[in-house]
Parts: structure tokens; sequence; C-alpha cells
């Protein structure tokens, strides 16, 4: 008598293997992409307190960030300006303070995740903000499948 598996017994196994494969690789994929948003919106969350902040104590938000390693909030140890890693590009999509009454009362900075690029971050403290279509919105907000909400 002969040891091993019939061929028809590997092909089931195979077949199995394949579906439990089809099944899983997309779950981790959305696994993965909640956990890189969920640390965008937490950078996105310490951005905004670090501008509130900074309102607090000048009276009147940052006028400039740059998009890349978000200056001035890194070296004023405000933040820590990593969160370019996971934004598409390696940078903000876009940030402005501008100055409708007094010196910059009114800021927004938007930013599109690498990994899935349908999400975007608004952080903002104003009414001019692209994402926001001329309504006021302080916090951070998450646009997805054309709906902007708030987190």
């Amino acid at each position: 008598m002969q040891k091993g598996f019939t061929i028809v017994e590997l092909l089931i196994v195979l077949t199995i293997i394949g579906v439990l494969l089809a099944i899983a690789i997309p779950e981790m994929q959305e696994a993965r992409s909640r956990a890189v948003v969920s640390a965008v919106v937490a950078d996105a969350k310490t951005i905004h307190t670090a501008f509130k902040q900074y309102m607090v104590d000048h009276s009147g938000y940052y006028p400039s960030l740059t998009l890349t390693d978000f200056e001035p909030l890194k070296s004023q140890g405000a933040y820590q300006g990593t969160v370019a890693r996971l934004l598409l590009n390696g940078r903000a999509d876009g940030f402005d303070s501008p100055d409708d009454v007094g010196t910059n009362q009114e800021f927004w900075l938007e930013m599109t995740v690498a990994f899935d690029t349908d999400v975007r971050i608004l952080v903002a403290d104003s009414d001019n903000a692209p994402l926001g279509g001329g309504v006021w919105y302080d916090g951070v907000y998450r646009f997805h499948n054309g709906v902007l909400e708030p987190l």
C-alpha cells in the first residue's frame, strides 16, 4: 500500500487555502488602513491642540506651516512632525491661515492618507477650508465618500 496524498486531496487542500486567503487578505488590508487613518487622526488632533494653544498664547494662529515637517510646530516642541510619512507624497495637501479679522484668526490644514487616498483629513478652525465649502469647522474631520464628518 502506498502512502501519500492523491492529486484530488491536494487540490481540495489548495482550494481551501485559496478561499481562506481570498477572505483574509482584504480584511488585513482594511485593518491596516484603519490603523493608518487612526494614526493620522491622532496626529491631527495633536496639531489642532497645538494651534489652539498658540492662539491662546499669541492671539493669532501660526501664519505659515511647512507641509513636510510641520515647522514651526516641531521646533517649538508642540508636535513631533511625524505624520508626513503616512501622507500622500510625504506631505500635507495644503495649509492656510487667512486673516479675516486681526492677526490670523483662523487656519486650515488638509492631508490625504497615503495608504487610502480616498480618506482626507481636515484640521481647521476656519470657514475657508476647501473641503469645508464655506461652513465654519473647528476640530478634526474625516472626508470620505464625499462626506465630511467630525472625529
